[in-house]
């Protein structure tokens, strides 16, 4: 289980137990494997928040900004700062060099605030409007399974953009095919377990091809790879893209 930790340690702020660091360099390609049961772990989180405020006097607007709160918390932001940092990089009309040197700039640029608006704006949005369907609690279980799904998927379809150590660089050391293959078995198991009987549900499904594309967009921008603020940018696009595609449904899927 110490991969799983490993996963939850980085991918989550939940209190766990300090991890030896030998420990963390022998498991960190491997964790990447747990990223989708994190994902769900963090979706039943969300559901059970979403459940407690559904007892509250509280409009569906407010229900949805507190439950984005709580989100970005459990995840201690860690994605929407690649948000930003992508944004920037990606949509700057520089040179390959210049987008990797914005990558690193701690400070924020006009086209990251407009994209963390975005992201943050329509999940606001879209999580009111799931929470107002009977099915919400299966958006809020499948969209972080299937964000943190496409990360693990960037991270090994993609080579690492820079050469020199960083964290994304450091946690995809040891990332193998094993990985990417228990990692989608475990999204696809999850995927089929609650959409069992439901067969619209699948339709989220089509979140998948708009990542790949997206993510094949940015390692153009970047010369042919990725870095770590582009995989949280990608997990965060995702999981718009799967609430996205589950709103539109809405009543069409019944639990």
């Amino acid at each position: 289980m110490i991969d799983f930790r490993i996963a939850l340690a980085f991918l989550t702020t939940l209190p766990l137990p300090p991890l030896r660091a030998e420990a963390f360099l022998s498991g960190r390609g491997r964790a990447f494997a747990w990223y989708p049961a994190v994902g769900l772990l963090l979706g039943l989180l969300l559901a059970g928040a979403a459940w407690l405020l559904g007892f509250a006097n509280l409009s569906l607007s407010v229900q949805a900004g507190l439950l984005l709160l709580a989100w970005a918390l459990l995840s201690g932001g860690l994605h929407l700062d690649g948000v930003m940092d992508s944004c920037d990089a990606l949509f700057a009309p520089v040179s390959v060099e210049r987008r990797l040197a914005i990558l690193k700039d701690v400070h924020a640029g006009a086209f990251g605030v407009i994209g963390l608006f975005f992201v943050l704006g329509l999940k606001w949005v879209l999580l009111a409007s799931v929470l107002g369907e009977s099915s919400g609690w299966l958006a809020l279980l499948l969209a972080p399974v299937w964000g943190r799904w496409m990360l693990v998927w960037a991270a090994w379809r993609f080579p690492y953009a820079r050469q020199e150590e960083s964290l994304g660089r450091t946690m995809t050391a040891g990332l193998s095919r094993r990985e990417i293959l228990l990692a989608t078995l475990s999204a696809l198991g999850i995927q089929i377990g609650l959409g069992f009987g439901n067969p619209w549900l699948f339709v989220g499904l089509l979140a998948l091809p708009l990542g790949h594309l997206l993510a094949g967009w940015a390692a153009g921008r970047l010369g042919g790879g990725l870095t770590g603020d582009l995989y949280g940018f990608l997990c965060e696009v995702t999981e718009v893209l799967v609430l996205l595609l589950l709103a539109l449904l809405g009543s069409a899927i019944s639990v």
